[in-house]
């Protein structure tokens, strides 16, 4: 006999689900928290080095190609610091939510747990070492003497925090349902990030993907106009574009239909994959 003929179907699965995550938060929560234990064990900065990490890096980074672009090395500094932190939380999530169901292992084959709770793993772990990121972009700002003027823009910054994440929960899920099935989609992300790393504007000057031969990369890469959206309050001090807001919004949009196809395709058969 079938699962389904045991405890029947819901009336509403999608509020069903919801409320089974529901039960399941405080799992969810301790998972972020033993990834960030993890990841800082041992060391005596701990999640200092998540601010110290991209701040060294944005730094070796604007000296280099600062010189290459001709850019005042101060502010490029800047520049690049806001677009690394961004883009790790990005990378690092397609990286880390491949493993999140397979690591899952010992308690999907043991209780019926919503795949929704190790598939948030990595967004979460990932959304706090953003924040880390963020403070030292704000110290290296005041460092420099190059803080956002106060005003409503500033307001802005909250709301990214809340598009940025949206932006990147499907991309976990996705990721770590495709890991489950294509266990060389390591090698091929890592190959597909790279790529994306030197056609986003992070290192790369803005103005050259304004040109007439790369204006399609503000539609194709989406990293472009979540990065405008996030410089816009935080670096430059002015208010979004309501075009970069399109994009990202249909590209998050996009993503979230990507990941409830998936999800729906594989239900619970996903376990078996594990």
């Amino acid at each position: 006999m079938s699962y389904s003929n045991i405890v029947g179907k819901p009336n509403n699965p999608g509020l069903s689900y919801l409320r089974n995550f529901a039960r399941y938060r405080s799992l969810c929560s301790n998972l972020v928290a033993a990834d960030l234990r993890a990841r800082f064990r041992r060391s005596h900065l701990g999640i200092l080095w998540a601010m110290i990490q991209p701040l060294s890096f944005a730094i070796v980074l604007a000296l280099v190609w600062g010189a290459v672009f001709e850019q005042n090395y101060l502010a490029f500094s800047v520049y690049v610091l806001s677009g690394i932190i961004v883009w790790e939380y990005f990378s690092n999530t397609i990286l880390t939510a491949q493993d999140s169901l397979i690591s899952a292992e010992g308690y999907l084959k043991q209780a019926r747990i919503p795949l929704l709770v190790f598939q948030l793993r990595a967004p979460l772990a990932g959304l706090v070492t953003f924040f880390a990121g963020l403070v030292s972009l704000f110290v290296l700002q005041a460092a420099l003497g190059k803080l956002p003027a106060i005003g409503w823009h500033l307001a802005q910054i909250p709301l990214f925090v809340i598009l940025l994440l949206l932006f990147i929960m499907p991309v976990g899920i996705i990721f770590s349902i495709l890991g489950t099935q294509l266990r060389d989609l390591r090698h091929v992300s890592l190959i597909a990030i790279n790529a994306l790393f030197f056609l986003s504007p992070i290192m790369l000057a803005r103005d050259y993907l304004s040109s007439e031969r790369l204006a399609f990369l503000q539609y194709a890469n989406p990293i472009i106009p979540l990065l405008d959206l996030f410089r816009a309050p935080v670096v430059e001090g002015v208010f979004w574009s309501q075009g970069q807001l399109i994009v990202v919004g249909i590209w998050t949009a996009a993503l979230w239909s990507a990941a409830i196809a998936l999800s729906g395709f594989f239900g619970r058969r996903i376990v078996f994959a594990i």
